[in-house]
């Protein structure tokens, strides 16, 4: 390997982390939003709840996806880790039917 595609492949590897932290903030965000809800809302009907699982469940896909193009696999022993809901692995990747269709 050249002195030039070290430093790119370098410099690629730094962005692909820099990617993951800032997935992994979004995912964090959305998972603490979700238990707030549960918290202050206890009783809420579903469709209340049902965007804030479905966000959840999209920033746990990208962030699967992105572990996956790092060569990081353990996805279930990673979605362990952080708690991640049933129901919001369940969503991942899913997305919803736009309104008005």
């Amino acid at each position: 390997m050249t002195a030039f595609e070290e430093a790119l492949d370098h410099e690629i590897r730094g962005e692909m982390a820099g990617t993951h932290g800032r997935l992994l903030q979004v995912l964090e965000k959305r998972l603490a939003a979700l238990a707030a809800f549960d918290e202050r809302t206890p009783d809420a009907v579903p469709s209340e709840r049902d965007p804030i699982v479905a966000a959840a469940g999209e920033a746990l896909w990208h962030i699967v996806v992105q572990r996956e193009l790092m060569g990081l696999r353990r996805t279930k022993s990673f979605m362990d880790e952080y708690g991640v809901p049933a129901e919001v692995r369940l969503r991942m990747g899913v997305r919803p039917k736009p309104t008005g269709q």
